[in-house]
């Protein structure tokens, strides 16, 4: 009995231990999230049309010295950065003016017709905008195209709700991916593509000599036509009440209960109640994140530009579309280790790293000037520490995708999204708004009073890019997702 009764109890405490293993592999394994698939009919007409605003917002960064030398605004290069900042600037400014109207909009009538009506009104105010004679007429194409550039909001919320937890990280990628494509194309157009009746007979009529920087705007005008004419065919409507359908027979009717719940999700997205402790410190953290990246793609066209005995390079319009070009070219490469990172760091641990890589980025300015002021310009030495600064440069950017998807985890539910990213919009568009003219006017100030033996301009970066590194310290993975809450309207 004494035997029997152990063996069962042996018996027993195996069988258990056997099912308790299998029971844990099987959590384990239905913890792990499993990806499903994108819906890349539309996520790809959403990535088509994301590569139209750095096409045409940072398009005008090789040429907008060159070109406000030539209309006449001043005669003097050391001159040029406050002009050049100030509408690099608009075009942000504006943007920023428009997100709440366009966000509006967008709830009320969908989403897709502000996307496509958005990337319109951008197209058609660069095609103007090469054709500018005044200073004045260049301001006007300019804050044309910041009033379509606020619909940027609206295509990220499609993008979210066009994705769950398990995918969100592959469709952010692709985002910054073809953002930087549009770099990678937009930047080289305007370097390369102006003054053409200076590399081509074909070109060399009145017209062009008369407008030199109207070819590199038509081009990016033409492809963002292009891709509106796509987007019409292929994005599906992400708003809920677009999608719904009336049974034929029925007619809608609004109770008590549908306009309590109507009442409820009003009051659900207002903006004081999407702020809170969490929100804010990431919405403080991805500005300074976007101060830092702004500045950054502002001051390197100029940098380049400047004299090298005035503290830059000295470099054509065109070899700064080239460097530009490399530089996005080095982004795409370097994206594709975002997901890797992401797997094994998270969400906020890359972005974090990504923020510990900006100071060591910042340091490489003075750097290259020092050598080209010694007449290394040439040297292997000086072609090593660029393309070294190219690719750390672009490791530092890894935190654009983590910043998007730490805004979309940030939503308490579905109905806050939208104005979670619309407010995360505005203070991106503020940032763009103010950053160039800040860099820029900072540049020319530190020239010249020579503070810092004029490296006044690296140290306020170095001390920027030290405190948004710190900060970045206290944020925090989100275990909230706001898609489970989803109510099909």
């Amino acid at each position: 009995m004494v035997d029997g009764s152990s063996e069962r109890t042996a018996l027993l405490r195996d069988s258990i231990a056997s099912n308790t293993i299998e029971d844990g592999e099987q959590t384990g394994a239905s913890s792990r999230p499993i990806q499903t698939s994108l819906p890349w009919r539309s996520v790809s007409a959403i990535f088509c049309l994301c590569a139209v605003q750095p096409l045409v917002f940072e398009l005008i960064f090789p040429f907008i010295n060159q070109m406000i030398l030539e209309i006449g605004v001043v005669d003097d290069p050391e001159r040029v950065g406050f002009y050049s900042g100030v509408i690099e600037s608009l075009f942000a400014c504006m943007s920023f003016i428009c997100i709440v109207p366009l966000t509006y909009v967008s709830n009320r009538y969908g989403r897709k017709p502000v996307v496509l009506l958005a990337i319109s009104s951008i197209a058609f105010s660069v095609a103007l905008f090469g054709m500018s004679k005044t200073y004045w007429f260049m301001i006007l194409t300019r804050l044309i195209g910041g009033g379509g550039g606020g619909g940027w909001a609206t295509m990220k919320v499609m993008l979210a709700e066009l994705t769950d937890k398990s995918n969100q990280a592959t469709a952010f990628t692709g985002l910054s991916i073809s953002y930087r494509i549009g770099q990678s194309i937009g930047q080289p157009i305007g370097g390369l593509l102006a003054h053409p009746e200076r590399r081509s007979k074909l070109f060399d009529t009145p017209f062009w000599r008369e407008y030199p920087f109207s070819l590199p705007c038509f081009v990016s005008a033409g492809a963002a036509g292009i891709f509106v004419v796509f987007g019409y065919f292929t994005l599906d409507e992400t708003l809920p009440r677009k999608q719904q359908r009336i049974p034929s027979g029925t007619l809608p009717c609004a109770t008590d209960s549908d306009q309590d719940l109507s009442s409820l999700r009003r009051s659900r997205s207002r903006w004081q109640s999407v702020i809170n402790r969490r929100t804010a410190s990431v919405l403080f953290s991805v500005a300074a994140m976007f101060f830092i990246v702004e500045i950054m793609f502002a001051i390197y066209p100029l940098f380049a530009f400047t004299p090298v005995t005035s503290g830059g390079l000295g470099l054509s319009e065109a070899a700064i579309g080239a460097h530009t070009a490399f530089r996005a070219l080095t982004s795409i490469l370097v994206i594709f280790a975002y997901a890797p990172l992401q797997r094994r760091l998270g969400t906020v641990g890359t972005y974090q790293l990504s923020l510990f890589i900006w100071p060591f980025t910042v340091m490489f300015l003075p750097a290259l000037n020092f050598l080209a002021r010694h007449g290394q310009s040439d040297s292997v030495l000086f072609k090593s520490l660029l393309v070294s600064f190219f690719f750390v440069w672009s490791f530092a950017s890894l935190g654009l995708p983590s910043q998007a998807i730490m805004i979309t985890d940030a939503a308490q539910s579905p109905e806050s999204l939208s104005t979670l990213m619309s407010i995360s919009q505005m203070t991106i568009s503020f940032i763009q708004a103010i950053s160039p003219a800040f860099i820029t006017s900072l540049f020319a100030f530190s020239l010249k009073t020579e503070h810092f033996g004029s490296n006044l301009t690296w140290v306020i970066m170095l001390v920027l890019t030290c405190i948004a590194a710190i900060h970045s310290l206290g944020l925090e993975e989100s275990t909230h997702d706001w898609r489970k809450d989803r109510v099909t309207d």
